[in-house]
């Protein structure tokens, strides 16, 4: 009998726990998240996301995507993925867009802070920057190419 009690005051601890270390992930995340989506929501009301797509589709048609996911690509650059998950979330974009996004920005996200930690290795942090970048940009290429117009 003392078994059973020990392990239901153990699954109850776990549990406990394991919903405390939930909110608090999403509290962290909603930190970030929140004023990306907010900020990217004002700048689609006052027309200035349309403004900054003018800027970014030369680039981006090449990746078969919109001119605003341009922002995503640069918040996902510099700040981390999920600032670019909240620009994401604000733009209206296909599945094949984001499919084409996620993957440009899995290989190359968060930048500044990455290129800092390869610095601390003493490996060559320019080297890997644009090892990243250009990875990136070449696979956003490909995927434009070989994935299906409908997904």
């Amino acid at each position: 009998m003392n078994k059973t009690l020990a392990r239901r005051a153990s699954f109850t601890e776990s549990l406990r726990e394991g919903v405390r270390q939930g909110f608090y992930s999403f509290y962290t995340l909603l930190k970030v998240m929140g004023p990306v989506y907010i900020f990217i929501s004002v700048l689609k009301k006052l027309e200035i996301l349309d403004w900054l797509a003018v800027y970014f589709a030369p680039f981006m048609k090449y990746f078969g995507l919109p001119g605003e996911a341009g922002l995503a690509i640069i918040t996902g650059w510099a700040i981390n993925l999920y600032g670019a998950i909240a620009v994401i979330a604000g733009l209206s974009l296909s599945a094949r867009q984001v499919t084409i996004l996620a993957v440009m920005l899995g290989i190359s996200h968060s930048l500044f802070m990455e290129t800092a930690i390869v610095r601390r290795m003493k490996a060559r942090p320019w080297l890997v920057l644009l090892q990243r970048i250009f990875i990136s940009l070449a696979t956003g290429l490909l995927l434009n190419l070989i994935l299906p117009a409908k997904i």
